[in-house]
């Protein structure tokens, strides 16, 4: 990043969180992001009707994307989830967003006018929708029963793949066996390091290239989450072959990213107006049709409607933001619990 890595989002980094901004070309757009995340031809008109190049980077986890902020790289727009907004805003590490300066904000769902994680969204704008479940090969397999069981379907052994996320590995387990998603009761973690354990002499692996491992044949039951199954339908010769399973019988994670601005970015009000370019509800729907994953916003519910049409278990609505388990902004030391047990999982 050069230059732009002089002042980092590490602890004691100071910033003035509520300095005002304006949405005007101050710059390139420095965008930190999952990669296949947003439709590239958005990006390309972008850059061409502002006449800015945006220097893509990317991330596979929540917690590479805090490694890199941490370490003193500098990006204008960044993607969390919904618990890790409220972490960067309790560390006082996002810019507030001038609400009033984006034209297209009255298109977000009324949920998000004032969020659990950021109240009266003061420092994010929601981006996407997700609900975690498993990705399966329905012309291969015809036993699977919407449990988290399913991911020891011994039919499938040797092409099984749990997320690479500690987060959403543990979150399964401590579903399966019915805990609170978010628990971090000691005797109920070791049950669910047991359990994931247990899995690993059937699993091919853990990974989050999740898309790659199904459509080249590699996995038959993929852990992944709604947007996926989209995706690896467009890259394969049979798309009705490759299902999403919504695990309704031990409960789900469900969830939200967000772009947000760290506080260091060096050009927040180039940041503005990309935000507000993804929420024209024409390209609000464009970028569903791509990436999959729905948006919260009126103007893609049409094109999303017609992407889900037959396969309501990829939809993600406000009722299951309202009454399923999101992930919870756990204090540090319950996090390096989840953080060390999962890693045990792994080495075990």
């Amino acid at each position: 990043m050069g230059g732009l890595a002089a002042c980092g989002i590490g602890r004691g980094v100071q910033g003035d969180t509520n300095r005002r901004i304006e949405p005007k070309v101050d710059g390139d757009l420095y965008y930190f992001n999952y990669s296949q995340y947003i439709n590239p031809q958005l990006i390309k008109e972008f850059q061409k009707k502002y006449d800015v190049r945006v220097i893509e980077s990317y991330f596979d986890s929540m917690e590479g994307m805090m490694a890199k902020l941490r370490a003193g790289n500098s990006y204008d727009v960044v993607f969390p989830t919904a618990e890790y907004v409220q972490r960067l805003v309790q560390q006082e590490q996002l810019l507030r967003i001038p609400r009033d300066k984006l034209e297209n904000i009255d298109n977000i769902y009324g949920y998000f006018d004032d969020p659990w994680y950021d109240p009266d969204s003061a420092h994010s704008v929601p981006y996407s929708l997700y609900i975690t479940g498993i990705g399966y090969r329905a012309d291969i397999l015809d036993n699977m029963t919407g449990s988290w069981n399913d991911l020891a379907n011994e039919e499938a052994a040797g092409r099984i793949y749990v997320l690479d996320d500690y987060q959403e590995a543990l979150a399964a387990g401590n579903l399966r066996n019915g805990f609170d998603m978010n628990t971090v009761v000691e005797d109920e973690l070791e049950q669910t390091k047991e359990w994931l354990t247990s899995l690993k002499p059937l699993l091919r692996g853990f990974s989050v290239d999740t898309i790659t491992n199904m459509s080249s044949g590699n996995a038959w039951i993929q852990h992944l989450w709604n947007g996926d199954i989209v995706n690896i339908r467009y890259r394969v010769d049979d798309p009705d072959a490759y299902q999403f399973k919504k695990i309704t019988q031990d409960g789900f994670p469900v969830g939200s990213d967000a772009f947000a601005i760290p506080v260091n970015a060096q050009h927040p009000g180039t940041a503005l107006l990309f935000i507000d370019f993804m929420l024209d509800p024409r390209n609000a729907a464009r970028n569903v049709e791509w990436n999959g994953y729905p948006m919260p916003n009126f103007g893609q519910d049409e094109a999303f409607a017609e992407l889900a049409k037959g396969d309501p278990n990829i939809v993600v609505t406000v009722e299951d933001l309202e009454t399923g388990d999101q992930f919870a902004n756990l204090p540090q030391e319950d996090r390096e619990l989840w953080t060390n047990t999962f890693l045990e999982v792994k080495a075990g």
